[in-house]
């Protein structure tokens, strides 16, 4: 499953999104989820979703535009949304 993330660590969505993830589920953060991003333990690949008009912080994890996202969805299947 693909998780896109756009909440921010402290979100109370944080609890519904845990529950769901899995080994080998993939995370792919924007907006408020840059923030999470660096606090999660990844079980499966992380990505950062670039985005115009926000600068992203350095992170060991790959950056990827909006058609690579959509290549992943094809590529893995269903896909939550948490903003």
């Amino acid at each position: 499953m693909i998780h896109l993330i756009g909440f921010t660590p402290d979100s109370p969505q944080r609890q519904a999104f845990e529950s769901l993830y899995r080994e080998g589920d993939i995370c792919v953060f924007s907006d408020a989820g840059l923030l999470f991003a660096s606090r999660l333990s990844l079980k499966g690949d992380g990505y950062l979703l670039q985005h115009p008009a926000l600068t992203l912080p350095d992170s060991p994890l790959p950056v990827i535009d909006h058609a690579r996202l959509l290549e992943l969805v094809a590529e893995h299947g269903p896909c939550t949304s948490w903003y």
